[in-house]
């Protein structure tokens, strides 16, 4: 009977002693972009994240499926973790046949901190290259092919840079 109660004794207390103890939970720490917009066609849209001192390249990009829809799609690509870009350039796609897209949101994400671009607040913060133009009878972008030569993306500014050491700590 001693026995039981002292192995009782000890499995509580080694119960209780295991409770005490916190987990180690590693936070991830990464950035998340989200852009909204309407896709008529079927595309691809990359996400260039510019790292410190590198150039822009395909490694330091993600690259999306973008399915045609007339209804706003959101998109939401994760830079990978402890990856803390310090600019963003949205390549709008690679069909040339897409003439046009309308952009609704770009926003940016680091923990709880965030950069909102929604409600076409992201234009404060991007601007498009001369592929990429405004068109106020669409009310969106026009995507256009210049000497032979088809790369519209939205690149981000100053602004945007600063925004992004602002959210980085």
């Amino acid at each position: 009977m001693k026995l039981k109660v002292i192995s009782i004794c000890l499995l509580f207390s080694l119960f209780m002693a295991s409770c005490d103890k916190k987990e180690n939970v590693k936070k991830r720490d990464f950035f998340e972009i989200t852009i909204e917009g309407v896709f008529a066609k079927n595309d691809k849209i990359q996400v260039f994240y510019l790292v410190e001192g590198q150039e822009w390249k395909d490694e330091n990009s993600i690259l999306r499926p973008v399915y045609a829809s007339e209804e706003m799609q959101k998109i939401v690509l994760n830079v990978p973790d402890n990856v803390f870009p310090e600019n963003i350039r949205v390549d709008l796609g690679i069909n040339t046949t897409q003439q046009y897209v309308t952009i609704k949101n770009i926003s940016v994400k680091h923990n709880a901190k965030i950069i909102n671009g929604d409600l076409e607040a992201y234009k404060k913060y991007f601007y498009g290259n001369e592929f990429v133009s405004w068109d106020p009878n669409y009310f969106g972008y026009k995507l256009s092919t210049v000497n032979d030569n088809y790369d519209p993306f939205l690149m981000g500014n100053n602004e945007l840079m600063d925004e992004l050491q602002r959210i980085k700590y």
